[in-house]
């Protein structure tokens, strides 16, 4: 009866075992819109509802870990949290875990995801200008927030982009950036987004921002546990089958009643 508690009680140390949190600075603006004038509207959560706020900046984020003194970009994918310069503790997940986002959590179910991934994997590493900075921080916030289906991002509106700030050279760049996503195939966004090895940075303090960033910003041992990091939903499947399969074990040994 020990060893087969012994042995419950190591797999249900295995499967919860969680991810520790990475710390992370954020440094400031890199290439990003510093005009304070543009405005934006977004769903309050998946099913829909709408809030918009003004005045906001956008752009590509200036990251640095701080353990190594690695700089890298990140771009936000939060724009109702929060970010100011220092030091904070984030949770890295595979960009294929991300699910629904948060602050707000409204990314669409259908393509949501999929589609922003596209538009960053393409422009992130060509961007020179503030413009084109935030130009592609909008276009991804559109299509979390508006797709439809995985290559489009025509239907739903729920995002939008408007203010004095939305300049020619920023509206040009973001309508690029969309057209960009709506020629492609579907097979092409799907197999980018399998492939992909971007990662989501998810704050540990709940009302910051997801920060999508590059894979040299997480150590190589944390990316190879991240791989093959369980869902807790996953986490409790497993237990409770360890659980299950013991405990019918240990009664059938016994050879008492087994109730499930």
């Amino acid at each position: 009866m020990k060893k087969i508690l012994i042995r419950l009680a190591a797999l249900v140390l295995v499967v919860t075992s969680a991810q520790a949190a990475l710390d992370y600075t954020y440094t400031g603006p890199g290439l990003a819109d510093g005009s304070g004038q543009i405005d934006i509207t977004y769903p309050t959560n998946y099913t829909g509802g709408s809030h918009s706020e003004g005045g906001i900046y956008v752009g590509q984020l200036d990251m640095r870990n701080p353990l190594d003194g690695q700089n890298f970009n990140a771009f936000c994918l939060s724009p109702a949290g929060s970010l100011s310069p220092g030091t904070a503790a984030y949770n890295p997940i595979t960009l294929q875990n991300a699910k629904y986002g948060s602050n707000p959590a409204a990314w669409s179910m259908t393509g949501g995801i999929e589609n922003a991934a596209y538009i960053w994997e393409q422009n992130n590493q060509t961007i020179t200008t503030s413009a084109q900075g935030a130009a592609l921080n909008l276009a991804m916030w559109a299509a979390v927030y508006n797709s439809t289906a995985v290559g489009d991002m025509t239907g739903s509106g729920l995002f939008s982009v408007s203010g004095a700030g939305f300049s020619p050279e920023i509206q040009q760049a973001y309508t690029a950036d969309i057209a960009q996503l709506n020629s492609a195939s579907q097979s092409a966004i799907l197999s980018n987004f399998n492939q992909n090895t971007a990662y989501i940075l998810r704050p540990v303090d709940t009302s910051m921002q997801d920060l999508i960033v590059m894979p040299g910003a997480i150590p190589a041992n944390e990316r190879n546990q991240l791989v093959a990091a369980p869902e807790p939903s996953t986490v409790f499947v497993l237990a409770l089958l360890g659980v299950l399969v013991f405990g019918r074990a240990a009664a059938e040994r016994l050879k008492l009643p087994v109730r499930v």
